[in-house]
């Protein structure tokens, strides 16, 4: 059964396949072969470019394409030395799209403009498709016109017509991957990151349906920034409060159980659990943080017009007497801000 070094799979970037964990097995594996198995209907450019990057400098990388993968996930494995494709595996490559948002009402000076953005953010894209046609090209020798006929269509490819094509070197016959990946996260990775040996039974791993390196990473992200103090025994008690929270998440009654190695391996299912908690966490975060600021808007606007209200006072104080028999009702002025105030005090 083959082994692969990088199982990537999910959304190329964001809380997915990450270039600094690609860099950091890179770097682990420096002047070695790298074998990376990918599957990912892709995702971010940014991170896709970087990843390619990444492959082409390391020099010794294969990627072998399996399932179904697009995008991002494609074009970042043409930096590879090697690309192979699974004989049931399929791929699509297609131009840039970036996010339009223009609902509402405009007059025509307000869609002029709106025209004016549209017509940048298609440059941009434009300018995007023409670096991703280069990479494709240079990988199977065909013209960048080539390349971007392809990207236009946007259809899904079988393996020989992607080594037809030249985006792939060779195409091996579909085979049961190891479930067992060889880069975890282990006591050695723990230790690497400057955080004491994890307490028996809470060694978190990847597991038996390859979870995404994504995940992997911000796991551990997750747990060195709860883990702050130098005290060895303090972080061990932070780590233990960690994984039991993580316990309890997993619904595990008995312990994580170690495998033949010692080591405590976690399924995808458990990992995407993992995952969903921390998305449900952030996206709770930033709805806080947003109600937050709707708040101090609005706060500090009661406080605009309050201040506003007491120069209006002021003034009318100061004011010399008019020759009408006009007159001023302080009384009704103080009882008008002091409602306001009141109501600022009760939003707070």
């Amino acid at each position: 059964m083959k082994k692969y070094d990088l199982y990537l799979t999910g959304t190329v970037g964001g809380w997915g396949i990450s270039a600094d964990f690609v860099k950091y097995i890179l770097d682990k594996k420096k002047d070695q072969p790298v074998d990376v198995a990918i599957c990912s209907l892709g995702g971010y450019v940014d991170t896709g470019l970087q990843i390619y990057e990444l492959f082409k400098n390391h020099g010794q990388v294969t990627c072998h394409f399996i399932g179904m993968s697009a995008s991002s996930a494609t074009f970042m494995a043409m930096g590879a030395k090697t690309v192979k494709m699974s004989k049931n595996a399929l791929i699509l490559i297609h131009n840039a799209m970036g996010w339009v948002d223009s609902w509402g009402q405009y007059n025509k000076e307000q869609i002029d403009e709106l025209v004016k953005k549209l017509q940048f953010t298609r440059s941009q894209l434009n300018t995007v498709d023409d670096v991703l046609a280069e990479i494709y090209a240079e990988k199977s020798g065909k013209s960048a016109d080539d390349v971007k006929a392809k990207m236009k269509v946007a259809a899904w490819i079988k393996a020989s017509e992607a080594k037809d094509f030249g985006l792939v070197d060779e195409i091996f016959e579909a085979e049961k991957v190891q479930d067992q990946v060889q880069n975890r996260i282990t006591n050695s990775l723990i230790k690497d990151m400057g955080l004491p040996a994890l307490p028996r039974g809470f060694n978190p791993e990847t597991g038996e349906e390859n979870p995404t390196a994504g995940v992997l990473q911000k796991v551990v992200e997750m747990l060195k920034g709860l883990i702050p103090e130098p005290s060895t025994n303090k972080l061990q008690n932070k780590m233990i409060k960690v994984f039991t929270a993580v316990m309890a998440l997993l619904a595990i009654k008995d312990g994580f159980k170690p495998d033949e190695q010692g080591n405590v391996v976690l399924t995808q299912d458990q990992l995407k659990t993992i995952d969903d908690e921390l998305k449900k966490q952030t996206d709770a975060c930033n709805e806080a943080a947003k109600t937050l600021k709707a708040q101090k808007e609005k706060i500090q606007k009661l406080e605009n017009d309050l201040k506003d209200r007491d120069d209006q006072i002021k003034n009318l104080k100061g004011a010399p007497a008019q020759e009408s028999e006009e007159t001023v009702d302080d009384a009704n002025v103080v009882s008008a801000a002091t409602e306001l105030f009141n109501t600022i005090k009760d939003a707070l």
